[in-house]
C-alpha cells in the first residue's frame, strides 16, 4: 500500500520489522449482526466487536434485526453509546425502516437522521410493501439517506433452504431461485425511479449475477443504486453444502459455480460497490439440526480481509488497493462516513497486515463458530490494528 513517508518511518519506529507488510485502513463492514440485544448466547457487543478488530474491521454497519429490532432512536443511540464504551470498533447502526420490520409503518427517519443516523434497513427480511418503501425513498432523500434492502420476494423463497438446482437436487430440500432475488431488486429500482428523488438504494448481499447486472444498469442510468457481495458467496459455490451441510446454509444461498465465477468477475469489473461480510452468528445448537430446520447464516468478520483478498486479488487479478477500497473506503461512502485515512497526522484507524502470512482459522473472539472456513488454511494475516490507539497485536488484545 501506499503510504505518506511519515507514516511509513511511524510504523517502522513501532514495529520490528515492517518491510513487505501492508499499512491499511480500518475496514468497515457495512453489513454485521450483532445480535445484541435478544440473542446474546450468539453474540454480545463485546465478542462482536472483538472479532470485528481481530479481522481489521474498525467500523461495524449493525443490522437491526435484534430482540426487540432496533427500530427507534433511543435503541439504536444505546447500542451506538454501548459500543462506544467497550474502546473496540466502533458501532454504526443502521435502525429499521419499518416498525418491528414488519413492512407497514415507516420510523422516524427524521429524528434519526437528527442524531447522525441516515441509513436504514429491515435486513433479515424485505420491506415488500410497495407503499412503505416509497415512502421511506421520499422522506430520507431530504437528507440523502440510504435505504439498504435485502431483496428477497418471499413468496419464492419461502420454505426453502439451498439454492434451486444441484445444491435442492441433492439434498431433496426445497430450494430458493435466483429469481427469488433479481426480481425484488427489479422491483426497488422500479420504485426509486418512479418516487422521482434524490434516495440512494444500497442491495445487500447479492447473489444472483442478474441482480448485479440490475443493479448497474441502475447506477449508469443516474439513479443512486450501489450494491455489495459477501466473500462466501465468491468463494463457494452450492456444491459446499454437499459436504459442509448447515455450515454452508445462508441466505442468499450459495449459487451455481457458473454464477459464482460471473460474480466474481463482474467484482473485478467495477459493477460492485462493496464487500460485506454478513457476519451472523449463531448458536451452534442452532446449526446442529437437519438442514430444512437450521439458522441461516455464517460468521465472517474475522475472514473478511483474507478471503476477499485471496478471491479477488491473487485469484482474480484485481490490484490490492482496489480490493481494500472495496472493503473501507466505499462502504464507508454508502453508510455516509468519513473513510478511514492513513494519511499523516490522520492515522487514527489502520490495521498492519501480512499478505503473504498463512495462518489456520481454528481460534475465534466471536461467540459462536458457524463459519464454513473454521480450520481452514488462509493467506494474508492481521497483524496489528489502532483505532485511536493500539488495540490488537499478533492474536492478542492489548
Amino acid at each position: 500500500m501506499a503510504v505518506g513517508n511519515k507514516t511509513v518511518q511511524w510504523i517502522r519506529e513501532t514495529t520490528a520489522e515492517a518491510s513487505g507488510l501492508w499499512l491499511i485502513p480500518g475496514l468497515v463492514d457495512m453489513h454485521v449482526h450483532l445480535r445484541t440485544p435478544g440473542n446474546e448466547e450468539a453474540e454480545t457487543l463485546e465478542t462482536g466487536l472483538r472479532a470485528a478488530i481481530a479481522g481489521g474491521v474498525t467500523r461495524v454497519g449493525m443490522m437491526p434485526n435484534t430482540i426487540p429490532p432496533l427500530d427507534s432512536p433511543e435503541s439504536a443511540v444505546s447500542v451506538r453509546e454501548a459500543g462506544d464504551s467497550l474502546g473496540l470498533a466502533r458501532i454504526v447502526p443502521i435502525p429499521c425502516v419499518t416498525v418491528n420490520r414488519r413492512g407497514i409503518i415507516c420510523t422516524d427517519f427524521e429524528r434519526f437522521a437528527s442524531l447522525g443516523i441516515t441509513c436504514f434497513s429491515d435486513d433479515g427480511s424485505p420491506v415488500e410493501s410497495d407503499e412503505a418503501l416509497s415512502e421511506a425513498f421520499s422522506r430520507v432523500s431530504s437528507f440523502g439517506g440510504t435505504v439498504i434492502e435485502h431483496p428477497e420476494c418471499t413468496s419464492l423463497a419461502s420454505g426453502g433452504s439451498v439454492n434451486l438446482g444441484l445444491a435442492s437436487e441433492q439434498t431433496g430440500t426445497q430450494g430458493i431461485p435466483e429469481s427469488a432475488e433479481f426480481l425484488d431488486v427489479k422491483r426497488c429500482i422500479d420504485l426509486l425511479r418512479r418516487a422521482s428523488c434524490s434516495a440512494r438504494l444500497h442491495l445487500t448481499h447479492l447473489s444472483s449475477p442478474e441482480s448485479v447486472r440490475m443493479a448497474h444498469s441502475a447506477a449508469l442510468e443516474g439513479l443512486k443504486v450501489t450494491c455489495d457481495v459477501t466473500p462466501h458467496h465468491l468463494a463457494l459455490d452450492e456444491s459446499s453444502v454437499l459436504h459442509l451441510g448447515t455450515m454452508a446454509k445462508m441466505n442468499p444461498p450459495l449459487r451455481s459455480a457458473e454464477s459464482r465465477l460471473m460474480l466474481a468477475e463482474m467484482v473485478s469489473r467495477g459493477m460492485v460497490t462493496a464487500v460485506a461480510s454478513d457476519h451472523a452468528p449463531h448458536h451452534l445448537g442452532r446449526k446442529l439440526l437437519p438442514l430444512s430446520e437450521a439458522a441461516f447464516g455464517i460468521t465472517g468478520l474475522e475472514t473478511l480481509l483474507s478471503l476477499t483478498l485471496e478471491i479477488l486479488g491473487n485469484t482474480g487479478g484485481m490490484k490490492p488497493v482496489d480490493v481494500i477500497r472495496l472493503l473501507s473506503t466505499a462502504p464507508a461512502e454508502v453508510l455516509n462516513l468519513e473513510a478511514p485515512d492513513i494519511s499523516p497526522g490522520k492515522c487514527s484507524e489502520m490495521v498492519l497486515f501480512d499478505p503473504e502470512s498463512y495462518w489456520v482459522y481454528n481460534r475465534t473472539f466471536s461467540s459462536s463458530v458457524n463459519s464454513p472456513f473454521l480450520g481452514k488454511r488462509l493467506k494474508g494475516q492481521v497483524l496489528r490494528v489502532w483505532s485511536g490507539r493500539e488495540l490488537y497485536r499478533e492474536g492478542e488484545f492489548v
